[in-house]
């Protein structure tokens, strides 16, 4: 995931949790009534300045809205890029050793 992929999640993310949609957010900002869905649409991105307003609108620090792990849909995709194949792996292993060990006591 990249990182403005990762921001436009944790964005929509707070957002929602603040009760905010784009149009009141995009107001609350001082921009155009569209300006939040170009950001979450991922048509632009906003200025250094504008992601500060966001972050205290939404009363959080700015780097949550960088952090890979800062809302469950990033925190999801995080762990199954860090885990995935080595739980999948894992568990798989253990099935199949479980399934010959009782394959062998009832044969």
């Amino acid at each position: 995931m990249s990182l403005q992929e990762t921001f436009i999640e944790n964005l929509k993310y707070y957002r929602r949790a603040a009760g905010f949609s784009q149009k009141d957010l995009s107001v609350l900002l001082n921009k155009g009534y569209n300006y939040i869905n170009s950001i979450e649409g991922a048509s632009s991105f906003p200025p250094p300045a504008v992601i500060d307003e966001i972050a205290n609108i939404l009363k959080i620090e700015v780097e949550v809205l960088f952090m890979r792990d800062a809302c469950p849909k990033n925190l999801a995709s995080s762990f199954k890029r860090k885990w995935g194949e080595t739980f999948k792996t894992t568990l798989v292993s253990r099935v199949r050793s479980e399934i010959e060990r009782t394959c062998e006591e009832l044969l």
